[in-house]
C-alpha cells in the first residue's frame, strides 16, 4: 500500500503564499517560486541533489499494522518513525519535557491547563488548536479500551491554544503520562479512513507502507521545530537475527534498532560499526506461580533467585546488553534500585539458597540429589517464549544451577505462553516487560502486583500492596507517590513472587561511514527525529 503526498504536499504550498489557512497560490506562482502546480506530480526524491537517506533495520520494532495511533499499540511505532508527536517528550532521564506545549498548570493536579504551541501544523496543513487536540483525545478515548485505563479522563475544555483536561482524581505525573505514545496528537476530523491516512505533527510525513516489511518516510519541509537533516528513512523489517546482521554488515541497513545479541561479538571487531545503548524500564523476570504448591514456601522462591548469577548474564549470556538488577526498576530513578529498601537478595550465592532450603525443612531423604519436604521432591516446570534466546539460555543455565541445590527444574520453550500462563500451568515462567515506560510504573503495578491485575498471572496477592497502589492514585506530590512506589517494591522483594535479574538496555548499532549523528533514547519511543543525520 502506497501513502501518497500530493494532497499534503499541496495543502502545505498553500501555506506558505497565504500565511492564511484557506486559499491557494495560483499556478503561475507556485512554479516562479520552484513549487509544484496543483496539477503536477509530486517531485522524485532520486531527483534531488545530495539526498540524505538512511536504512533503519529490526526484527522487530516496526511493527505497525495501520497508520490509526489509537489502533492497539501502534502508535508507539508510529512516533518512533518521526511522524507522530506528543504534547511532551520524554529526555533520557524520563523528564516529561514541553513539546506540542508551551506551557501548563495546575492548581490540584485534577484540573491541568496547557498553552499550546501556535505554530504547529498538522502534515495535511491544518493549524493545531487546542479544540484540534480535544477532538483527537476524544476519539482516541472512543476506539481504544486501554486509553480509558491509563487516564482518569473526565472531559476536556478548548479555547484558541489552551487546553484543559479536566480528571476524575489526582494525577501529579499528568505530563510524563501524556508521554505514552497512545495520546499522540493527530487531525481527528482531517481523515475518512485513519488506518490508511493519518495526519501527524512530526518532522516526518508517511510515503509508502508494506506493513510488516518496509515502510518509508519523507522529510516535513514545513516542520515546526528544528528541520529534519533527511530527505528520506526507509524501515526494514528482517524477521532472521542472522539475516538482519549480515544486511548491516554488507551496508544493506545503516541502523539495526534493538542489536540482536548474537551481533555484538561481531559489531565490536569492526571498527566502523558503533554501538548506542541506553539503560531503560525493560525489565527481564521470572514469575512464580503463587497457586502452586511446589513455590508456595518463599524459601523455595528466594533461593531460585540465589542461583541466579546476573553480572555472567550480563556479560555472557546478554552480550553486555543488560543491566545486573536486584530490584525493580533501573537505578537512575528516585524509587530504583534498592537503595531505599532492604533486599533480601543482593548477591549469587548458592550456599546461601541450600541453607534456605535446609532451614525450611527440606532434605534429600533418598539420595537421589533432589530434596524434598512430606514426601514431595522439590520439582519445577520453568515456561518461556521460545523465541527469547538469551531467556532461554538463562533458563537452561538456571537449571543446572539449580541441580547444584536439590531442585529439579523442567524447561519448556513455546511460541506463544499466552494460554498457558493465562491457565496456571506453570510454577516458573520467564519474561520481559517494560516496567513503566513514560518513567511512571503506576500502570505497570496496577497490572503486575494488585489482586485482579490484568496481567497478574501468578495470582500474587497482599493487602497492603493493594491498598499502595491505591494511594497512587490520591497522592498529592511526587514525593509521596515515590513512597508508596518504594513501599511496593519493599513489599515485592520480600514475598518475593517475582525475581526482577536484569534491566533490558535499549541498544542500536549504526554504521560511522554513512551516519553522522543517531541516539537511542531509553524510553524507546523515539528512533528517528530531526537530529538523526546522514553523512
Amino acid at each position: 500500500m502506497n501513502m501518497k503526498t500530493k494532497a499534503i504536499t499541496m495543502t502545505l504550498i498553500c501555506l506558505i503564499f497565504t500565511g492564511l489557512f484557506s486559499g491557494c497560490a495560483s499556478k503561475s506562482e507556485q512554479e516562479s517560486n520552484g513549487q509544484q502546480s496543483s496539477t503536477s506530480q509530486p517531485v522524485a526524491l532520486a531527483e534531488k541533489a545530495e539526498e540524505k537517506v538512511l536504512t533503519f533495520g529490526s526484527v522487530g520494532y516496526f511493527y505497525n499494522e495501520q497508520w490509526d495511533p489509537a489502533y492497539g499499540w501502534d502508535g508507539w511505532a508510529i512516533g518512533s518513525y518521526g511522524v507522530g508527536e506528543g504534547l511532551f517528550r520524554l529526555d533520557d532521564a524520563f523528564k516529561a519535557v514541553p513539546w506540542l506545549v508551551e506551557s501548563y498548570q495546575t492548581a490540584d493536579n485534577k484540573t491541568w491547563e496547557f498553552i499550546l504551541r501556535d505554530d504547529v501544523v498538522f502534515h495535511n496543513g491544518v493549524k493545531m488548536t487546542a479544540e484540534a487536540v480535544k477532538r483527537c483525545f476524544e476519539r482516541t478515548l472512543e476506539v481504544n479500551e486501554r486509553a480509558k485505563e491509563l487516564l482518569p479522563i473526565q472531559g476536556f475544555e478548548a479555547s484558541g491554544q489552551s487546553l484543559k483536561i479536566v480528571l476524575s482524581e489526582a494525577a501529579t505525573g499528568l505530563a510524563n503520562d501524556l508521554t505514552d505514545p497512545l495520546w499522540t496528537v493527530y487531525d481527528a476530523e482531517g481523515s475518512t479512513d485513519f488506518a490508511e491516512q493519518t495526519y501527524y505533527t512530526g518532522p516526518y510525513i508517511p510515503n509508502e507502507f508494506n506493513p510488516g516489511v518496509e515502510l518509508v518516510v519523507v522529510k516535513n519541509e514545513h516542520y515546526w521545530g528544528e528541520a529534519p537533516k533527511l530527505d528520506k528513512a526507509i524501515f526494514k523489517t528482517v524477521k532472521d537475527a542472522d539475516a538482519l546482521t549480515m544486511a548491516f554488515q554488507n551496508g544493506e541497513i545503516d541502523v539495526v534498532v534493538q542489536v540482536p545479541e548474537t551481533a555484538i561479538p561481531v559489531i565490536q571487531n569492526a571498527e566502523h560499526l558503533k554501538i548506542d545503548t541506553s539503560t531503560g524500564m525493560r525489565t527481564q523476570l521470572i514469575r512464580f506461580n503463587m497457586q502452586s504448591p511446589a513455590v508456595q514456601d518463599a524459601a523455595v522462591r528466594k533461593a531460585i533467585s540465589y542461583s541466579i548469577d546476573r553480572d555472567s548474564y550480563t556479560k555472557v549470556i546478554s552480550n553486555n546488553t543488560t543491566v545486573p538488577s536486584y530490584g525493580i526498576y533501573p537505578e537512575a530513578f528516585t524509587f530504583g534500585g534498592i537503595k531505599n529498601v532492604t533486599a533480601s537478595v543482593t548477591a549469587f550465592d548458592p550456599e546461601k539458597a541450600k541453607q534456605l532450603l535446609a532451614d525450611a525443612g527440606f532434605a534429600d531423604t533418598n539420595g537421589d540429589g533432589i530434596l524434598e519436604k512430606n514426601g514431595v521432591k522439590l520439582s519445577l516446570k520453568m515456561i518461556g517464549i521460545s523465541a527469547q534466546k538469551e531467556m532461554l539460555e538463562l533458563s537452561q543455565v538456571l537449571q543446572s544451577q539449580l541441580q547444584e541445590i536439590g531442585i529439579d527444574l523442567k524447561v519448556e520453550s513455546m511460541e506463544n505462553i499466552s494460554e498457558a500462563r493465562k491457565n496456571g500451568e506453570f510454577d516458573l515462567t520467564y519474561e520481559s516487560y517494560v516496567a513503566g515506560s513514560t518513567g511512571n510504573p503506576q500502570a505497570f503495578i496496577e497490572y503486575m502486583f494488585v489482586t485482579d491485575g490484568s496481567n497478574n498471572f501468578g495470582k500474587y496477592s497482599n493487602p497492603e500492596v493493594d491498598a499502595l497502589a491505591a494511594s497512587l492514585h490520591k497522592a498529592s506530590s511526587e514525593e509521596e507517590k515515590n513512597e508508596a512506589i518504594t513501599g511496593i517494591t519493599q513489599h515485592i522483594l520480600d514475598d518475593a513472587p517475582f525475581i526482577f535479574f536484569a534491566h533490558k538496555n535499549f541498544t542500536c548499532v549504526y554504521n560511522s561511514e554513512t551516519v553522522a549523528y543517531f541516539h537511542a533514547q531509553p524510553s524507546e519511543f523515539y528512533i528517528l527525529d530531526s537530529s538523526t543525520e546522514a553523512k
